[in-house]
C-alpha cells in the first residue's frame, strides 16, 4: 500500500491497466524451455604452437633490400634529382648555389647544387642530412625515410 501513498488518485486510475497486466503475468513467470532444443557437446579444436602461422608472407619470401646510397645523386642536375627522390619541400637559390630540402618528421635531407660557371646547369655536389634540431645524422637513413618505401622512384629494386 506504500506505493499508492505518493500517487495521486487520477494517476492511479491511469496506471491501473499496467498494474493489472503485470499481475496477469505472475511474479515467478519463466519461459517454457521444455520445447527448446538442448545444445550438445561442442568439439573444441586443439591449438598448438605449430598450428599458429603469423600473418603476412612466409619468412622465406622476405627479401632484404640494400640501402639506398645518397652518392647516386652527386653530379645530377635538379630535374634528375627530383625524378629519383620526388618533389622537394623547399628550393633555395643564392647566386651559384641551389639547395633542395626534403623534409620528413624526423630529419631533413639536403642536396646542394653548384653552378660551375654562369649559365651552366647546376650539378649536385654535396648531400647531407640533419635532425630537425639541426644535428648531423646519417644521410642514407634520412634519404630512406624521404623516399617512398625507401626506394628510388625510378627503380623498384632498391639497387641504387
Amino acid at each position: 500500500m506504500g506505493l499508492w501513498v505518493n500517487i495521486r488518485p487520477l494517476e492511479a486510475i491511469r496506471l491501473m491497466p499496467f498494474f493489472l497486466l503485470s499481475a496477469c503475468m505472475g511474479i515467478n513467470a519463466s519461459p517454457d524451455t521444455s520445447a527448446a532444443p538442448q545444445p550438445g557437446p561442442v568439439d573444441t579444436p586443439t591449438v598448438t604452437q605449430d598450428s599458429i602461422k603469423p600473418p603476412g608472407p612466409s619468412p622465406q619470401k622476405l627479401v632484404s633490400l640494400p640501402p639506398v646510397k645518397p652518392s647516386r645523386l652527386k653530379g645530377l642536375n635538379p630535374k634528375q634529382v627530383q625524378a629519383l627522390v620526388g618533389p622537394p619541400s623547399l628550393v633555395r637559390r643564392d647566386g651559384p648555389v641551389q639547395v633542395m630540402l626534403f623534409e620528413t618528421k624526423s630529419c631533413v635531407f639536403e642536396v646542394i647544387f653548384f653552378e660551375p660557371q654562369a649559365g651552366a646547369y647546376f650539378r649536385a655536389q654535396q648531400v647531407q642530412a640533419r635532425t630537425l634540431r639541426g644535428h648531423d645524422t646519417d644521410a642514407a637513413a634520412c634519404l630512406a625515410r624521404v623516399l617512398p618505401n625507401g626506394q628510388w622512384l625510378d627503380d623498384t629494386s632498391g639497387l641504387g
